[in-house]
């Protein structure tokens, strides 16, 4: 009796085992690697916002983030302000943009930014831990446009008319 329930033991062990053995060996998906880089997954960060609300990447799931880093002293990212603000307003369901002032900061950029008039989130990243997450360089402006999927799809220097700006949020949502 004893070895015909060992018997009927060693069907089910044996079919566990099987389960177990072609579950350890299935392909992982490819994971990317964190950073700010091309092709790679950006981690998640928060921003205090000049207006007091606080941006977050993670409440951003599903829609481009196109992150503007900036200065007031710098002639050329002041310039394109405009592009990143009519970018918002023209695809609001899709498109989440952050205006991150990069240090140094050498002016009061509150003050600065209440008599400039554009309607889009900016934040002060004073100590420049945001702008070092962003693999920020000390050419200003910088863009880095995120994916709907979270991942990098743009991040270089240089200013960006609005038709370049769309056409690279465009690109970033088809990589989803």
């Amino acid at each position: 009796m004893k070895r015909r329930r060992l018997r009927l033991l060693w069907g089910p062990a044996l079919l566990l085992l099987a389960v177990v053995l072609v579950i350890a060996n299935m392909p992982e998906k490819e994971q990317l690697p964190a950073g700010a880089g091309e092709g790679q997954r950006m981690p998640a960060f928060r921003a205090v916002c000049t207006d007091g609300s606080t941006f977050d990447l993670r409440e951003q799931e599903g829609k481009t983030v196109v992150i503007n880093l900036w200065a007031t002293w710098c002639a050329p990212c002041v310039k394109e302000l405009p592009n990143f603000e009519r970018l918002q307003k023209e695809r609001p369901e899709e498109v989440t943009v952050l205006a991150l002032h990069s240090p140094p900061v050498t002016t009061d950029v509150e003050k600065w930014l209440s008599g400039f008039g554009c309607d889009i989130p900016f934040a002060v990243d004073a100590d420049g831990s945001l702008s070092a997450a962003l693999n920020a360089s000390d050419v200003l402006p910088q863009t880095v446009i995120i994916g709907p999927d979270g991942v990098v799809a743009y991040n270089r220097s240089g200013a960006l008319t609005y038709g370049q700006l769309a056409s690279l949020t465009d690109e970033a949502a088809k990589q989803r």
